[in-house]
């Protein structure tokens, strides 16, 4: 009897001894599912930034729309602007039919001066309010990554 024949004729009687004997098969163990939750600490401290740059954002989004509601209360429109300009050009009018030293001409030079400031002023304010209004379309699209960022990882979890 070879080496061969012994082996499949053990293998043989094991099997049937194993059928017979009623013992209960070995469970392999079962494979984990995909979607089961594994505690990632670096995706967790992740999902926490993201949810403090979203609350951020709504929060500086939150001032920038008070302060530029609180522009439009101020009444600065391109209306205004253009009646200081006129009044300006109207007085620079009169300006030129002055004499040089006289009071009336300090008068006049003095409200043109104040209307300039105003006009001045006014334009600043349009510029922050533009500022304003672009940071907070910054951040409305920061926001909006953000949120989808955050979905996408919800997703993939």
């Amino acid at each position: 009897m070879s080496f061969w024949n012994f082996l499949g004729e053990f293998a043989l009687f094991n099997m049937i001894s194993n059928w017979f004997s009623g013992k209960p098969k070995p469970q392999k163990q079962p494979c984990q599912p995909f979607h089961d939750y594994t505690h990632d600490a670096e995706y967790e401290t992740r999902i926490e930034e993201l949810q403090r740059e979203i609350e951020h954002s709504q929060t500086k989004k939150a001032e920038y729309r008070r302060i530029i509601d609180s522009e439009r209360v101020y009444g600065i429109d391109d209306a205004d602007a253009d009646e200081l300009q006129d009044r300006i050009d109207q007085l620079e009018e009169q300006l030129d039919s002055c004499d040089l030293m006289s009071d009336r001409y300090d008068r006049i030079q003095d409200e043109i001066d104040r209307l300039q400031d105003r006009l001045d002023d006014m334009e600043d304010r349009q510029e922050t309010y533009d500022d304003l209004q672009d940071e907070l379309d910054e951040l409305e699209d920061l926001y909006e990554d953000l949120d989808e960022m955050y979905s996408d990882q919800d997703e993939d979890w």
